[in-house]
């Protein structure tokens, strides 16, 4: 009897012991051991901006493998360097996302862009001159 009862607790610990070591095993290959990305960029024009302009954006991230962009003005791009149309005159935070090939691990980063007005504005002591 207690000889039964110890076959059935090595069965159930063996069967506990084996399907503990093929999670272990399934869980480990579904993660690829990939270097974390960091995520940078620059665009041309320094801040420089007249309305309609267009912004050429270079991806200077590390490691990455897929990229998000969000352009401030609710666009959005997938593109590694892409190239945004601005209308109208601004402040918009550009985000980008670097994603690693599995896309476990992601970075991110936020700059800048101002983008002005063409049309001068008046100051409120200033008459239109009248030709």
């Amino acid at each position: 009897m207690i000889r039964h009862k110890m076959n059935k607790i090595y069965r159930i610990y063996r069967h506990t012991f084996l399907f503990s070591i093929l999670l272990l095993v399934i869980l480990t290959s579904c993660f690829k051991n990939e270097p974390f990305p960091t995520a940078d960029f620059t665009f041309a024009g320094n801040n420089d901006f007249k309305v309609p302009c267009t912004v050429m954006f270079t991806n200077q991230s590390v490691n990455g493998y897929s990229w998000e962009w969000r352009f401030g003005d609710d666009s959005t791009s997938t593109m590694k360097d892409p190239i945004h149309l601005y209308t109208k005159p601004g402040k918009y935070d550009v985000y980008l996302r670097a994603y690693t090939e599995s896309r476990n691990e992601w970075a991110s980063v936020i700059h800048e862009v101002i983008i002005k007005d063409t049309i001068p504005l008046m100051r409120s002591h200033e008459s239109p001159q009248r030709y």
